[in-house]
């Protein structure tokens, strides 16, 4: 080889390092994210990880540079870097169903899952460049001029990952296809070192099969690459899968009869809806958002409105549904979202929403300069579990967002947090209060003053302080009660952290730090919800069982957790049981007719029938249009001797007045 070119060998070698370390990392936080998440948390421990590996990794790789000749050396730590990104798929979906991680707190769970999988690829990888550098010495240039080209070249290596990842590989391949394209990369440099060496190609033979069986398309490949945990097994239930440059993008069928479907983003289930029922919300934040539009537009025949955040375009459709002369417009950053609600959430491809793919504050600043109409709503639904767009939070985007609105309109925001610290929440109340003249608060179920520990979804309006609240609390249609914060209740939160946010001062993330170190519980209940669901509609009753009695010992007030346990139990018999769920779900929610239903039924199956009789006279007090609690109260009434009452109710069952 001539001198010229081998001279570039040990730079190009740090290069192809560097370049996979860099797309390993920036894909560690896509691969996580399917169990937890994108946030501040998660990639703090992705860049603290990858770094403290690469830290050892150089320290250790110093000390076999002094020990060991470079080519064959380099040959080893090719192969191995290599079969450690195979097992880093591997370990990524075993890690994520450790239940044993879902009580920790979540700052801790993160940073183990992130350890676990990503801490020993980083340090093998690591050790590449220290003997890359002393096989560049050895060639007997200039100390400084040769060490300084290996560090450089190793820098451009990193900007060639970052930017190849980020613009190109990701969205084209997808993460897993991405991370076997760096093991076979680092396999292909190992097998140019190591041609002779037998490890080489045992090594390179491992690492070919186990892509064939995490790639291949043939049956008898994804059987294999299943059991071996190479991929994923497929969900039966999955209607569209997409990797965007933003996120997973998913959509899963939990139910055919209703057809009731999920829209997942990463981790978290975005928005759900009823296909055979789409203009009934199924999300909270959803129903009081419903709930004030049509106090505030009533009498209105058309509304020109903007939601920040597209999700599965639930809401907006909704506002469609009901005022079918607006103009409805949706600004959603990702095209994949809008694509998979086409697809596989319900949304007609002649849909008459005016749709936007880009950033919700740049949107906002465009319509300003281009002095566009005024808004009667703006919605803003883009606060993801605990991944906040600050720039959506600071005063100076609600200022954008009161200038766009008529005079009389109104702003609507949704987001998480716990009264009792009350962080995100009070700044955000005193962030709204600086630009609108009256703020009110609203979340669905109980007074906040009586569970104050509970992570809830709170609902911000602003607006000019003319429109009327009153009895909205008493009018709510739905099961659970909507609660409004009293002055006092805002004044404690104005009091604990009633700082304005600002694009100067946001921090977000750690104004959610409380919430965060307590929702791990909440996280687990959710795990275990979701393992009893599948297990429920497998007809595994005893597991279903398990995994529902596990999800509320995190979490006492999981509703689909009770449900679940009290239909399992109810199927086997133990109505006295069934009935300690009920009772459970019926003082969580006591508008809720079905639980109602189902607690009479449990009563009067165990022995009790006095205490199901009165639970229905009350059902149907509340829900007087309901014929299975009338026919219910029909058989306990004639079972009690009241002929005539049953008759009056099996009358009401069957319509009649």
């Amino acid at each position: 080889m001539p001198a010229r070119v081998s001279a570039w060998i040990p730079q190009a070698t740090v290069f192809a390092s560097s370049f996979c370390i860099m797309v390993l990392e920036l894909v560690a936080g896509r691969l996580i994210s399917r169990h937890l998440g994108s946030s501040l948390y998660t990639w703090t421990s992705v860049i603290g990880v990858v770094l403290a590996g690469i830290a050892i990794g150089n320290w250790i790789g110093g000390l076999i540079a002094d020990r060991r000749p470079a080519k064959p050396t380099l040959a080893t730590l090719f192969l191995l870097s290599s079969l450690t990104c195979v097992v880093v798929l591997v370990m990524n979906h075993l890690v994520g169903s450790w239940s044993a991680l879902w009580a920790l707190p979540w700052p801790l769970q993160v940073g183990l899952h992130v350890a676990i999988v990503f801490l020993v690829p980083s340090v093998v990888l690591g050790t590449i460049s220290p003997v890359a550098a002393k096989m560049a010495l050895d060639q007997g240039r200039e100390t400084g001029r040769t060490i300084g080209g290996v560090y450089a070249w190793g820098v451009v290596g990193s900007i060639a990952g970052t930017f190849a990842t980020g613009f190109w590989l990701v969205a084209l391949f997808g993460t897993s296809s991405v991370v076997w394209g760096v093991a076979a990369v680092l396999a292909a440099v190992g097998l140019a070192y190591g041609l002779r060496s037998g490890f080489t190609w045992i090594t390179v033979a491992v690492v070919a099969a186990t892509g064939l069986l995490g790639l291949g398309p043939w049956s008898w490949a994804a059987s294999a690459g299943e059991a071996l945990v190479l991929r994923e097994k497929p969900d039966e239930n999955l209607l569209f899968s997409k990797e965007s440059q933003y996120a997973s993008v998913r959509v899963a069928q939990l139910s055919k009869d209703p057809d009731v479907r999920s829209l997942h983003i990463d981790k978290l289930i975005h928005s759900t809806i009823d296909l055979d029922h789409p203009d009934e919300p199924q999300y909270s934040y959803e129903r009081v958002y419903g709930a004030i539009t049509k106090r505030l537009a009533a009498g209105r025949d058309s509304l020109d409105t903007l939601t920040i955040g597209g999700g599965g375009y639930v809401f907006p459709r909704w506002i469609q549904s009901h005022w079918p002369r607006s103009r409805t417009e949706v600004v959603e950053i990702d095209p994949v979202v809008t694509e998979a609600s086409i697809e596989a959430f319900g949304l007609p491809r002649n849909h008459e929403l005016i749709i936007a793919h880009e950033d919700g504050r740049a949107f906002l600043g465009q319509k300003l300069h281009a002095g566009a109409h005024r808004y009667d709503f703006v919605y803003l639904d883009a606060v993801d579990d605990y991944s906040v767009p600050y720039q959506l939070t600071t005063k100076e985007c609600v200022e954008e967002v009161r200038a766009l609105l008529h005079p009389h309109g109104a702003f609507l925001m949704n987001l998480i947090d716990v009264y009792s610290t009350g962080g995100f929440l009070g700044a955000m109340v005193a962030t709204m209060e600086s630009v609108f003249p009256r703020v009110t608060v609203f979340t669905e179920g109980s007074d906040v003053t009586r569970d104050p520990d509970v992570r809830r979804t709170f609902i911000l309006v602003g607006d000019d302080g003319d429109h009327d609240f009153d009895g909205l609390e008493r009018e709510y249609p739905f099961e659970a009660p909507l609660t409004r914060l009293t002055p006092a209740e805002l004044q404690r939160l104005r009091e604990r952290k009633g700082r304005v946010l600002t694009d100067d001062w946001a921090p977000v993330e750690n104004l959610l730090a409380p919430v965060v170190m307590r929702s791990s519980r909440d996280i687990a209940a959710g795990q275990h919800v979701a393992r009893a669901r599948d297990a429920l509609n497998a007809n595994n009753h005893g597991k279903a069982l398990r995994e529902a009695r596990r999800a509320i010992s995190f979490d006492p007030h999981q509703i689909r957790a009770h449900e679940i346990a009290a239909f399992v139990l109810a199927e086997q018999g133990d109505f006295a049981g069934a009935a300690e769920h009920f009772r459970t779900i019926v003082s969580d929610r006591p508008r809720d007719t079905k639980a109602r239903i189902g607690l009479a039924t449990s009563l009067a199956r165990s022995g009790q029938p006095a205490e199901a009789r009165a639970l229905l006279e009350e059902t149907v007090r509340l829900d007087p249009n309901n014929p299975v609690a009338w026919r219910n109260l029909s058989l306990l009434r004639r079972a009690a001797g009241d002929d005539s009452g049953a008759a009056e109710a099996l009358r009401r069952a069957e319509g009649q007045p």
